[in-house]
């Protein structure tokens, strides 16, 4: 019989190792148990890492990186969770700003907010026109010394009702007390007829618009108009007479 090709002919084993590699030097010493139950741990731990490898490179796709390099995965390994958790908190944070400068700001309370007097802001409304029921044009000139009332989509009879006792109760004993709204608004029965008062339409808003403070409002408010149509104060998110009526002396000591 003929020998094997490859043999060395005298039927001995081949040597070095039989044409086998020898494995890598860094895989360290290999040593096979008996039991295969044993390399237990071993597979937990390598599926847990091709696991943690996955996750990785789909988060990388997600976010369009480049792939990682190729290289040994171990425990110690760094992962996606340090960057997520970075731009999680800068995208939270930055909501959180957003929020917070367009998030409507009430008043405490409900209370009324009172535009201050500025010499850089003066405002005068006596250019303006305003409509009666009939449809014909008043001047708001010739209603000064005013308090006007802003009420669209209030009936305040309230507000209406205390604002024409303050005045006559004195502290403004000239001004007229003007109610004013998109449409001639009803005015409450029963008003005391020593003030005058007169419900009037603003289609265009054109008071509304004319006054910085309310302009961008579509709250209740009330404006002190002088003699010479100047607003000497304006007053948003008002409910009641009590909110400016110790401001009423001013329209009577107001220069005509």
């Amino acid at each position: 019989m003929g020998t094997l090709r490859g043999d060395n002919g005298g039927g001995d084993r081949p040597q070095d190792g039989g044409g086998i590699p020898d494995l890598p030097p860094e895989w360290g010493t290999i040593i096979i148990p008996d039991d295969a139950g044993a390399l237990d741990d071993e597979g937990t731990s390598i599926r847990r890492q091709f696991h943690r490898a996955a996750i990785r490179r789909r988060w990388r796709r997600r976010l369009h990186l480049s792939p990682e390099p190729i290289k040994r995965t171990g425990d110690d390994s760094p992962g996606l969770a340090v960057p997520l958790l970075i731009m999680s908190i800068a995208v939270i944070a930055t909501l959180v700003s957003l929020f917070a400068v367009a998030w409507p700001r009430r008043n405490p309370n409900g209370t009324p907010q009172l535009a201050p007097p500025s010499p850089a802001a003066v405002v005068k409304l006596s250019g303006l026109s305003l409509f009666d029921a009939e449809g014909s044009t008043v001047r708001v000139r010739d209603l000064t010394p005013a308090v006007i009332l802003l009420v669209e989509g209030c009936t305040c009879e309230h507000l209406i009702t205390g604002t024409v006792e303050a005045v006559a109760a004195g502290r403004a004993p000239s001004a007229m007390v003007v109610v004013l709204a998109v449409r001639v608004p009803p005015l409450p029965q029963g008003l005391n007829d020593k003030v005058r008062v007169r419900a009037l339409a603003d289609p265009n808003s054109s008071v509304r618009a004319a006054v910085p403070f309310l302009a961008a409002s579509r709250t209740t408010a009330a404006l002190l108009v002088a003699a010479d149509g100047t607003v000497i104060r304006a007053v948003s998110s008002v409910t009641e007479a009590a909110a400016f009526d110790s401001e009423l002396g001013n329209l009577a000591a107001s220069p005509s």
